[in-house]
């Protein structure tokens, strides 16, 4: 428990960073599939949000590094050392995606622009997700040394960052289809069910670690109430979506003319899409401080 507090600012880069990746994803192939270019144009004005999530966890984790002049030493390790990857990786994505993002207010992208812009920009957000899953395989380590390790983090991200994409989508004022809303909505149940089998698994593989003074199961003694937690606040979270993407299929009041009808109903939809990544991402940064909890080094 201490070592999760004492590394707080980790688990919220590990709780944030993924899932603003996963939630420009889907923005990102909501421009690429719009037929129309106002949609595409206002989609992309905000891709803001994802970003903003990523870079403030990876703001978050630069405090990790003790001073500023530490980061020059996770530049010398670009290519042996996972940590220097993932800082690669960070800034490649931020850097593409924050130019395309600038780029977008301007009038003249085409649809094949947007496309070969946007899939290396989505390629190195992978990536990045994909080196700070890695980061924590350390052989002194034993408790992070698991292969559910990087999988806990990727469910993680596929559990909360769908729905960040969704509140860019409502933010923008450019709602999804109702299947589109539909799969992402079965991607963040799905792998919030499963994360919550192989956190399961990850708990039974804790009670065969044991060192002269402590078991690692001792770290995390409420795990099962944790899971608990966290598939109540996916689960409220799955609902508000739902709900929220219900609400466009609603009749207009006589009494009230469609324009007013339109603008209220998009307020709330948008609230209970906020109110939705507030508890997926809380659901997210539970897993995460868990995971940080239960450290342990060989021999100690």
């Amino acid at each position: 428990m201490e070592t999760a507090i004492n590394e707080i600012t980790l688990v919220l880069f590990t709780t944030i960073a993924p899932a603003g990746v996963i939630g420009y994803l889907l923005m990102a192939a909501a421009i690429v599939r719009a037929s129309k270019k106002d949609r595409a144009d206002a989609i992309s004005r905000h891709l803001v949000v994802p970003l903003v999530l990523a870079i403030s966890g990876l703001i978050a984790s630069a405090t990790h590094l003790g001073t500023p002049a530490n980061a020059l030493y996770v530049i010398t390790g670009i290519g042996r050392s996972p940590l220097s990857n993932e800082v690669v990786a960070a800034v490649a994505f931020l850097a593409l995606g924050g130019i395309y993002w600038i780029i977008s207010f301007r009038n003249d992208l085409t649809r094949a622009f947007r496309t070969a812009w946007l899939v290396p920009t989505i390629a190195a957000g992978l990536a990045f997700v994909w080196f700070i899953g890695v980061a924590y395989s350390v052989p002194s380590v034993p408790t992070w040394n698991l292969p559910t390790a990087p999988l806990t983090l990727w469910l993680n991200a596929l559990s909360s960052g769908p729905i960040v994409g969704l509140f860019g989508l409502a933010l923008a004022r450019q709602e999804p289809s109702r299947r589109a809303a539909f799969v992402a909505l079965a991607v963040t149940a799905c792998a919030a069910a499963a994360n919550a089998g192989v956190l399961a698994l990850e708990w039974q593989a804790l009670e065969g670690i044991v060192t002269t003074t402590t078991r690692a199961t001792d770290l995390v003694p409420n795990l099962g109430l944790l899971l608990g937690l966290y598939l109540t606040l996916e689960a409220g979270a799955v609902a508000l979506c739902a709900v929220a993407s219900l609400r466009k299929t609603l009749p207009a009041p006589a009494s009230i003319d469609p324009f007013t009808v339109a603008r209220r109903t998009g307020t709330v939809r948008l609230l209970l899409t906020a109110g939705a990544g507030v508890l997926a991402l809380a659901a997210s940064f539970a897993v995460r401080f868990a995971f940080y909890a239960m450290h342990m080094t060989v021999g100690v």
